[in-house]
């Protein structure tokens, strides 16, 4: 493809609470053409659902969002966006982060390889310069993203998959198996679901919800074991955010005969992707595993959502390769990788390197 003239491309600020009909209308155009090309199997979000959304992130109290829309001024039409993430002085976990900022620059096909994303890398660079910043962190599922991340000199630091389970495949017959052999072995324990974790155990749960965080696989990444917190005041601002954009989030937990929490796992269910559902965390405290707890949980979890998410076909997880305990069970229930995914680093050194900024 000829070289793109730089004269004709911006990259300006998109404030989502600011933004204008145009601006927006430039936005979903931008994002359902991507979608197309990079995930062109995913049900696409409707606008009302993805603008609220956005207005929430930048309203975060944990983080702070700079966001970025990217103009070819020849058509007037947008052709990427990017953004800028720290985590606010007043979050639990920015002790463990503050001296790391993530970012993200996404492109049409054919905007790509034409100096676009190095551009916005001397924004990223003032941006990181004026924060402190030492360490800049950024993750992706295609080719071109792993490429330019290589490019530039970042480390690839932490391999990933995103791995699906299509629900018309599941052996129900051994999923109800492991919930009675769960509530078998387990026969003094027990399991709760809930839509908001009730303030009797919020304490407790935010201890071990951190702890579950903290033993996923960091790779190489530079990011200290117990970097991410969370509080009772920061989990309830999640739930909120979550209640506020009619998603629901369902945890299941597991308790102990001394009232302790053992093990969770948790989905998100947006209605604007209704065929598709999120399963995020699942896990158990060290001292409690061998116990078929991580089995019973994800078993009564999927019979939640085959029994109460009747149009939903596809369950979506993330897990690091190097997660084998995890990854054991999801192979067994039929969980298959979808994309590769890469997380890189590169220092702020590095990228002036890159850049040739003395």
């Amino acid at each position: 493809m000829k070289k793109i003239d730089q004269k004709m491309i911006d990259i300006i600020e998109f404030d989502p609470l600011t933004a204008t009909k145009e601006e927006w209308l430039r936005f979903h155009e931008f994002r359902k053409k991507r979608s197309l090309e990079n995930n062109p199997d995913d049900p696409v979000s409707d606008n009302e659902s993805v603008e609220n959304s956005l207005k929430a992130n930048v309203q975060n109290p944990e983080t702070e969002v700079k966001t970025f829309s990217i103009i070819d001024k020849r058509e007037n039409k947008q052709i990427g966006d990017a953004a800028y993430v720290t985590i606010r002085e007043t979050s639990p976990s920015y002790e463990g982060t503050k001296h790391l900022a993530q970012f993200d620059i996404r492109l049409l096909r054919k905007y790509q390889n034409n100096g676009i994303g190095r551009r916005f890398l001397r924004n990223l660079y003032e941006f990181a310069k004026k924060d402190k910043k030492k360490l800049l962190v950024a993750s992706t599922d295609n080719a071109n993203g792993k490429a330019f991340l290589k490019r530039i000199g970042a480390q690839m630091a932490l391999s990933g998959v995103d791995n699906r389970l299509n629900l018309e495949e599941v052996d129900w017959k051994m999923v109800e198996e492991w919930e009675r052999d769960g509530q078998n072995r387990n026969s003094d324990v027990k399991m709760e679901c809930y839509q908001r974790i009730p303030d009797a155990i919020l304490d407790d749960y935010c201890k071990i919800y951190t702890e579950v965080t903290n033993q996923q696989p960091l790779g190489d990444l530079d990011i200290e074991a117990g970097a991410i917190i969370f509080t009772p005041e920061s989990y309830r601002n999640l739930e909120k955010m979550f209640a506020d954009l009619n998603r629901k989030w369902i945890t299941f937990v597991t308790i102990e005969p001394t009232g302790k929490i053992s093990g969770l796992t948790e989905i998100r269910y947006s209605p604007s992707r209704e065929t598709f559902i999120s399963q995020l965390l699942t896990g158990v405290q060290l001292e409690c595993r061998g116990r078929g707890l991580g089995k019973w949980l994800k078993a009564k979890m999927l019979l939640k959502i085959r029994n109460e998410f009747p149009k939903v076909k596809i369950v979506t997880t993330g897990n690091a390769t190097s997660n084998a305990p995890m990854l054991s069970i999801n192979n067994r229930l039929g969980f298959k990788a979808y994309k590769e995914t890469e997380s890189a680093q590169i220092t702020i050194e590095q990228l002036a390197k890159y850049l040739e900024i003395n």
